[in-house]
């Protein structure tokens, strides 16, 4: 398949409630092509037809690790990726458990990895899942300290073209 079109590739990945979402958020700000939760066995064929776009050069693909199954077939399709020719660039969002447990006890959300022995062993178990693709990000952020603006900021320096960084002002 065929992925011409598509100049750059991120991977953005990393611990649940890390900020992955927020990411995407801004990275799509930036005008990158966003796709979230996507299969990694689908990652090739989305991107070849996201290349017919002429407009979409800049793809960014939200992975997490929750579907288990889905998710072994990252490794291969990331070096199908690689040898397409595109720029692959991941993004691994991390933060400290701690952290992770209790923005996940503020959301009263069930963690994906919690099977009912507790949010540590869960956050554990993801954080073992992912720790192959945390390896080999090329950049990682740790969000444990981080607001919401400020890994804004922190995105937009890593990923924003020098053109789109414009001054911004709200007034209440």
């Amino acid at each position: 398949m065929s992925i011409k079109g598509v100049d750059e590739v991120l991977i953005v990945t990393g611990m649940s409630g890390a900020g992955r979402s927020t990411a995407a958020g801004v990275l799509g700000d930036l005008g990158w092509f966003v796709i979230d939760n996507l299969p990694p066995a689908l990652l090739l064929e989305a991107l070849s037809e996201i290349s017919n776009d002429s407009s979409a050069s800049r793809v960014a693909i939200v992975i997490d690790a929750k579907w288990s199954n889905l998710f072994a077939a990252v490794e291969s399709a990331l070096t199908r990726v690689s040898d397409s020719g595109a720029a692959l660039k991941i993004l691994f969002l991390d933060s400290s458990d701690v952290m992770l447990v209790r923005r996940y006890e503020s959301s009263r959300r069930p963690h994906p990895f919690d099977d009912g022995s507790g949010l540590l062993q869960g956050v554990s178990r993801e954080r073992l899942q992912l720790g192959d693709l945390r390896a080999k990000a090329d950049l990682v952020i740790d969000t444990t300290d981080l607001n919401p603006a400020e890994l804004r900021t922190r995105i937009e320096s890593a990923f924003a073209e020098e053109d789109q960084l414009r001054l911004r002002a709200s007034i209440s």
